[in-house]
């Protein structure tokens, strides 16, 4: 994941700066015809957009070469330094564009456009990249975005993980190291200190607020490797481990690598870094959009509930999200005011160990368990406590629209795991509380698979098989499937 982060963080560079120069371009070009700056006395007539267009889309992609050449995109410079690389990769880009335009003759392009080109070009540069630094700031501040780390070992091999991960962040935050020679304790690397022995490594974990440990000492037994991975497992944070030869041999794991050194892991959430900025703007946009278009159902559903039964028309429970912690879930009241969770709890209790639909199965351990051969229904087929009004929002899913607003405040996502009630999660063991790394949905890969034709099992699998291969290609096509579902009933 880091090694991707890095990809996508400079490919983001790499077009924001194409745009700039783009931009640029078009403004010298208004800058010179449409204003007049820099033009000879008496000179007029409009812009020639037309011409000057695909030139300026060539002078991006030829300055993002430039500026590639310049080590723009593979290493991080002090700001003064950085401007320096840019302005010479603009000198040469600007001299090459001017030597063009002189031995040209198919259309008579102003040099006083590009005289203005040049300073524009240059200042506008500077200028984004410091805007993109502020932008990564605030992403890596984000807790949900960034994962704190530090690292076991600092010898050889941790300090050279530490440089990595100090030059190129890419949503790591390295926030200390651990060894086990009490000789190291205290000293540190560019203001990252070694904060204790292994010993120390529940009370780091929790004081620092960990979410993954990466394990740099591939000289070490594999008994004492074994003792720190149970540890973390125990402590239910994330590790990755710098392997020898034989570790490579492991099953399901992540293959990473950060500065030439391998690193494997558990396989974990893939909406981390850069996918979860891609996912939470794919939310605002699709929570925007609709919450203004719907308005008039709001509207019509809000009557119907109000002139049908007593009470308020949302309901508002308490729900489980990312990493467990609570948010006020919103839907619209389907069933009487007043109405208990007993029965609820009662069919939750049994669907999690396996004996609702009619069916009796042993409670899971792992997600390896087979899958049962025949399917059942797994739901509450006559609820006394809902409405006339509210079975047909059930069924046609509408009493789900408030949680657009969960999702416009942040506590949901349009395409995730459901958010399970707190007594839901109590029953939970170890491998169900995976399915809590993402924020929750409003629909999800569950859904548009069976729904209530699968069994609890089932579904976290289906959870933690999203969790893990997440991409804004699938979100997509789980939106897409979400409207067949419900409109021709397959979603219950």
């Amino acid at each position: 994941m880091y090694s991707k982060n890095l990809i996508l963080e400079k490919l983001q560079r790499a077009v924001l700066d194409g745009l700039v120069v783009f931009a640029a371009a078009l403004v010298a070009t208004w800058l010179r015809h449409g204003v007049g700056l820099l033009a000879p006395a008496g000179e007029g007539g409009g812009v020639p957009w037309e011409a000057y267009l695909f030139p300026a889309a060539l002078v991006a992609a030829v300055f993002v070469i430039l500026l590639r050449y310049q080590g723009l995109y593979s290493g991080q410079f002090p700001r003064i330094t950085e401007a320096f690389r840019i302005a010479k990769a603009a000198s040469i880009g600007t001299m090459a564009v001017l030597t063009l335009t002189f031995f040209y003759r198919g259309y008579s392009y102003s040099r006083a456009t590009v005289a203005i080109f040049y300073p524009l070009c240059v200042v506008s540069l500077i200028a984004s990249r410091n805007m993109y630094r502020a932008y990564s700031r605030a992403v890596m501040g984000t807790r949900s975005a960034a994962r704190r780390v530090f690292i076991v070992g600092f010898g050889q091999v941790g300090r050279h993980l530490a440089h990595a991960l100090l030059e190129n962040p890419a949503y790591y935050e390295l926030v200390g190291f651990l060894d086990d020679d009490p000789v190291k304790v205290g000293g540190g690397l560019e203001g990252v200190r070694v904060l204790g022995t292994t010993r120390d490594l529940e009370r780091i974990v929790l004081e620092h607020d960990v979410d993954e440990v990466l394990i740099a000492i591939p000289s070490a037994s594999q008994d004492r490797i074994m003792e720190i991975l149970g540890e973390c497992l125990r402590l239910r944070v994330r590790w990755k481990v710098v392997p020898n030869l034989c570790d490579l041999m492991l099953e399901r794991v992540h293959l990473d690598h950060v500065g030439g050194l391998p690193l494997i892991g558990l396989r974990g959430s893939n909406v981390v870094g850069f996918n979860w900025a891609l996912k939470r703007a794919f939310d605002l946009a699709v929570a925007t959009v609709a919450l203004i278009a719907l308005s008039p159902v709001f509207l019509l559903l809000v009557l119907a509930i109000k002139l049908t039964s007593r009470g308020p028309v949302l309901y508002r429970q308490t729900r489980v999200g990312l990493r467990g912690a609570p948010f006020t879930f919103l839907k619209f009241r389907s069933m009487r005011s007043g109405s208990g969770a007993d029965i609820h709890q009662s069919y939750t209790a049994d669907w999690i160990y396996g004996k609702s639909g009619g069916a009796s199965a042993g409670r899971s351990v792992g997600a390896a368990v087979a899958e049962p051969v025949t399917k059942v229904v797994h739901k509450i087929t006559r609820d006394p406590r809902v409405t006339w009004v509210g079975r047909l929002l059930r069924r046609t899913s509408l009493d789900e629209l408030p949680q657009l607003w969960n999702v416009f405040r942040g506590d949901m996502s349009i395409v995730g795991p459901r958010p399970p009630i707190p007594y839901e999660v109590e029953r939970y063991t170890e491998w169900h509380k995976r399915r809590l790394e993402v924020l929750p949905g409003i629909t999800g890969l569950w859904q548009v698979s069976g729904r209530n034709s699968l069994s609890f099992d089932e579904m976290v699998r289906l959870d933690l098989a999203y969790v893990e291969t997440w991409t804004l290609e699938q979100d997509i096509r789980i939106v897409l499937k979400t409207f067949p579902a419900v409109l021709f009933g397959k979603a219950y």
